[in-house]
């Protein structure tokens, strides 16, 4: 059966990626004036994976991980832009929220 996770670590959400989890949705929030990024994931293997990163098993072809941690940083940088233009075009006096 095919688990969800949500996650805000970029580290994290690669290692899932890298694991053949799929990449579900990306959610950009405003947190205390800035806007945080909750990127959810899914896969059959999601709670292994999870259990090995948190207890520092997690192990990854360095080059390919950070490659794949590229793409994802690029499309959190997107969500967030696309997030904090939306905030200016409901209320211009938001600015810059960071």
């Amino acid at each position: 059966m095919s688990q969800t996770v949500s996650t805000t670590d970029l580290y994290e959400s690669t290692y899932y990626l890298m694991g053949g989890c799929e990449l579900v949705g990306i959610e950009a929030q405003r947190v205390d004036g800035s806007i945080t990024c909750s990127l959810t994931f899914r896969g059959e293997k999601l709670a292994e994976l999870q259990s090995e990163y948190f207890a520092g098993r997690a192990h990854v072809a360095l080059f390919s991980f950070r490659r794949a941690f590229g793409q994802v940083n690029a499309l959190v940088y997107s969500a967030k832009k696309k997030a904090k233009n939306q905030l200016r075009q409901r209320d211009p006096s938001e600015g810059d929220p960071q």
